[in-house]
C-alpha cells in the first residue's frame, strides 16, 4: 500500500500553498479581527485561484474540470484551510447538479463550472434538519408550474447567489420518500432572503428564506418527482467529506501555531515545551490528527473508485470534527490568554469547527447511522405511537 499522495494531487496542493501564502496570508489579520474581509474581494481571490488552475478539481474534463476526484479535492481543501477565512476555490457544481436534465445543463450545472453562476443549498428548516420526512415546506403542481411555501433555516449564503437548490415535500403522505428537489432562480417572485442570521464563528453567513406563493416552471424540477432523497444521500455524502477535510487543515494550522508558542513562551525560567502537561496536549494532538487524515483520505480515495462510502463518510466527519474540536481547544489552552486574543488565529478556529459537529448531520446522526450500518435492523428506532 501507498500512502502517498500521487504526483498530480501533490503539485495542485504546492500550487494551493502558494497562493494561501502569498495571497491569504496577507488577509488574515484583517478577517480575524473583523470577522471576515469585504465580500467583493472573493470573486477577485476565486479569478485569481482559477488562473493557478485551483478550479472545478473534481469535475469531469468532459465537463470542463480538472478530473481529478474527491482526493485531490480533499488535499487542496486541507491546504486552503490553514488560513482561517474558509476560502474555496469555485467551479465545482453540487453533486445534485449532475442530475439535471438536458435543458437544465447549460443554465445551471455549466454556468457554474464557467463560474457565471453560483449556487446554494436549502434543505434544513426551523422544525427539521436532519429529518428529511419532516420537511414542511411544499410544493403543489398547477398546471405548468409548481407553487411553493414555506421556509427555510441557516441557508448559507443565499443573497449572494444565483439560484438556489431546494428541497420541498411533493407528497406529504410519503414522508422523507415524498420530498423533491427544485432549481429556484434568485429575483423569482415570492422568493425572499429574510435577513441574515448571525453566529458566534467567522465567515459564514446563513440566512432565513421565505417562499410565499412562488411560481416556478414545472421544468425546475431536478430528477423526478418525490425522488429527492436518493438524490441527497449522495450529496450528503459528498458534502460530510468535504467538511472533513477542512478539519485536517484546520488542526494542523492550529497544532503547528501551539508547537512554535510552547518552545517561544517560558515560564520560570524554562520554555513551556518542556512542560509535560503541554507535551501531552500537542502529542495527542498530534496522534489524532494523523489518524483524521487517513480515515478522510482514505474516504476519498474510495470514493474515487467508485465504491459506496456512506458510512465511511459518516465516520470521517465524525471523526474529524470532533478530533479538531479537542485539538483547537487543546491548542488555545497552550496559548494562554494569548489564545483568547482576537488576533490569534486559533481562537476564530475554536468558534469555527463547533459548527460541522452540527452542519451536514449532527454528530449523533452519524453515530445512529454508523451503528444501523454495523447492526441491521435491530438498530432502527421503535414505531412511534
Amino acid at each position: 500500500m501507498n500512502f502517498d499522495l500521487p504526483t498530480d494531487v501533490q503539485e495542485l496542493v504546492a500550487v494551493a500553498r502558494q497562493f494561501r501564502e502569498q495571497r491569504l496570508a496577507p488577509l488574515e489579520q484583517e478577517f480575524l479581527l473583523n470577522g471576515n474581509v469585504p465580500w467583493a474581494l472573493r470573486p477577485q481571490l476565486q479569478e485569481e485561484a482559477r488562473a493557478l488552475g485551483l478550479w472545478a478539481i473534481d469535475v469531469p474534463e468532459e465537463h470542463g474540470g480538472l478530473g481529478m476526484g474527491q482526493l485531490a479535492v480533499c488535499a487542496v481543501h486541507e491546504e486552503l484551510n490553514r488560513h482561517p477565512m474558509m476560502f474555496e476555490t469555485g467551479g465545482a457544481p453540487e453533486p445534485v447538479l449532475y442530475h439535471c436534465s438536458p435543458e437544465q445543463w447549460e443554465p445551471y450545472f455549466a454556468s457554474v463550472v464557467s463560474g457565471d453562476r453560483r449556487s446554494c443549498y436549502a434543505f434544513t428548516e426551523p422544525g427539521t434538519g436532519s429529518d428529511l420526512g419532516a420537511i414542511e415546506t411544499t410544493a403543489v403542481r398547477d398546471g405548468d408550474e409548481w407553487v411553493i411555501n414555506g421556509q427555510k433555516l441557516f441557508i448559507g449564503l443565499a443573497e449572494r447567489v444565483e439560484f438556489l437548490i431546494l428541497f420541498a415535500s411533493t407528497s406529504p403522505e410519503k414522508g422523507s420518500r415524498g420530498v423533491s428537489i427544485f432549481l429556484i432562480d434568485s429575483g423569482t417572485p415570492g422568493y425572499e432572503v429574510v435577513r441574515t442570521i448571525p453566529t458566534m464563528g467567522d465567515a459564514w453567513e446563513p440566512t432565513e428564506i421565505k417562499l410565499n406563493d412562488c411560481r416556478i416552471p414545472a421544468g425546475q424540477i431536478l430528477g423526478d418527482v418525490d425522488c429527492g432523497f436518493a438524490v441527497a444521500d449522495e450529496q450528503l455524502s459528498h458534502g460530510r467529506l468535504k467538511i472533513a477535510s477542512y478539519q485536517l487543515g484546520i488542526a494542523q494550522r492550529c497544532l503547528d501555531e501551539a508547537v512554535a508558542w510552547a518552545q517561544q513562551r517560558s515560564t520560570w525560567g524554562q520554555p513551556i515545551a518542556s512542560r509535560q502537561g503541554i507535551q501531552f496536549m500537542l502529542a495527542d494532538s498530534a496522534v489524532e490528527l494523523d489518524a483524521a487524515r487517513l480515515l478522510v483520505y482514505q474516504t476519498a480515495w474510495h470514493t474515487d473508485e467508485g465504491r459506496d462510502v456512506r458510512t465511511e463518510a459518516f465516520k470521517a466527519k465524525l471523526f474529524a470534527t470532533e478530533m479538531a474540536q479537542r485539538v483547537t481547544d487543546r491548542c488555545l489552552q497552550v496559548f494562554g490568554g494569548r489564545g483568547y486574543a482576537k488576533d490569534n488565529p486559533v481562537q476564530s478556529y475554536f468558534r469555527q469547527v463547533r459548527l460541522w459537529r452540527i452542519g451536514h448531520g449532527t454528530a449523533e446522526i452519524h453515530r445512529w447511522m454508523i451503528a444501523r450500518d454495523l447492526l441491521g435492523p435491530t438498530a432502527n428506532d421503535p414505531p412511534r405511537a
